[in-house]
């Protein structure tokens, strides 16, 4: 093969639309891996335990009937199911002719991840501690691959401004960034395998790894006081797929823009959980890494019992991470200090504190429905709309 024109694979050329490769690389993940961290069963997540009846009759049977009952995100689950269920073609039994260069192969899938839509794409050595033990149904998941394709997808930063954070859209804005990561990663991992080399997809609702563990591994986050990753630019508003696979590939050193020490002192998040399952104190050593530990049950059980939506994503809607300035045009010409990102999210978190934690857009430009199916699950019925008045009357009454 003529690589005469394909220079840009031998070198180091950015690729994608933020500027990842001006982020500090570090040897060790900014989570701190102070013992073996085991690796855990699906059935042992939170909404896992919310259908098993671990969180009480009344939030299991809420549970089953969560991604049904608003239209929206029902659209988007029920084709989530069947991009899920995609059935692989055998891996080609010859390899392509092409060069088996870790540094190339890596630029190449990246490049590929780009082209099919990805805003951001990172590469680790897959951590058998980040690979889940079984299934939600007990099935042993049994993998050996060597590396994760981590493929990042930024979702509707518009939307989200105009929910308070407990609306009917909350989840959908979730769902429809998983079918972006879900066709993408099914692509990418249909041409690793006819390229002849193995290849397995990990995406919602067949998830085969711990996605916040492969997100910092490939340089595409930190951990944060939420408990899940946050991107320098994107902050917490996006969702990932992973493409694991043998074809040898560079993988990408963690990254560390000092979240650990913004996130010690910032308690926004804490502060406006509605359920509190948020610690406000420091880090606790689980499961052989130290971590800001959430009170799962609290937050999904305040969740599932929202009158105003689906779900809850308070916390991430009001991160100050999460702030307007942080589209891709905003990174022109940066040259990689870390002040620039944080006057931003300090502008932001300035702002957030000045409107009463509320962005102005949720006055405006909620463009969805309120709506609900019934409980036969034949006809939409008008739904709770969040009330502001009754939340200023209750914070209040906490003054």
């Amino acid at each position: 093969m003529d690589m005469k024109y394909r220079e840009i694979l031998a070198g180091n050329k950015p690729f994608g639309k933020y500027p990842l490769h001006l982020l500090k690389r570090v040897g060790l993940p900014t989570t701190k891996y102070v013992g073996e961290i085991a690796r855990r069963g699906q059935e042992e997540t939170a909404f896992a335990r919310a259908e098993n009846g671990e969180y009480g009759e009344n939030i299991a049977e809420r549970s089953v009937k969560f991604h049904g009952r608003e239209p929206i995100l029902a659209a988007f689950t029920e084709f989530q199911a069947h991009v899920s269920k995609y059935e692989m073609h055998p891996i080609a039994e010859k390899k392509a002719p092409i060069p088996e260069d870790p540094h190339i192969l890596a630029r190449h899938i990246k490049a590929l991840a780009y082209f099919a839509g990805a805003d951001m794409a990172g590469i680790c050595e897959l951590p058998k501690s980040a690979l889940y033990l079984k299934t939600e149904t007990g099935e042993p998941i049994d993998r050996d691959f060597k590396y994760a394709i981590v493929l990042l997808n930024v979702k509707q930063k518009d939307t989200i401004r105009s929910s308070y954070g407990r609306e009917w859209i909350d989840d959908p804005t979730s769902f429809a960034v998983y079918q972006r990561c879900a066709c993408q990663a099914q692509v990418v991992t249909s041409y690793i395998r006819k390229l002849g080399w193995p290849a397995e997809a990990s995406i919602f609702y067949k998830y085969l790894t711990v996605m916040p563990q492969l997100i910092i591994e490939a340089g595409l986050g930190e951990g944060s006081r939420m408990g899940i990753a946050l991107n320098p630019f994107a902050g917490s508003a996006f969702k990932v797929s992973a493409v694991l696979t043998d074809l040898p590939l560079e993988p990408d050193k963690p990254i560390d823009f000092g979240l650990q020490e913004y996130c010690s002192n910032c308690k926004i998040c804490a502060e406006q959980c509605a359920t509190q399952a948020i610690p406000y104190g420091d880090k606790v050593i689980y499961n052989g890494y130290e971590t800001w530990k959430m009170d799962y049950r609290k937050c999904i059980t305040g969740a599932l019992t929202n009158r105003y939506g689906n779900i809850c994503q308070r916390c991430a809607k009001i991160c100050p991470w999460n702030r307007p300035d942080n589209k891709p045009e905003d990174f022109r010409g940066w040259d990689g200090d870390i002040k620039f990102l944080y006057d931003s999210v300090n502008r932001q978190a300035d702002r957030l504190r000045a409107n009463g934690f509320r962005e102005p857009e949720e006055y405006t430009d909620k463009w969805w429905f309120p709506l609900v199916y019934s409980e036969e699950g034949a006809d939409l019925l008008d739904a709770p709309e969040f009330d502001y008045t009754d939340l200023d009357r209750r914070l209040a009454a906490l003054e």
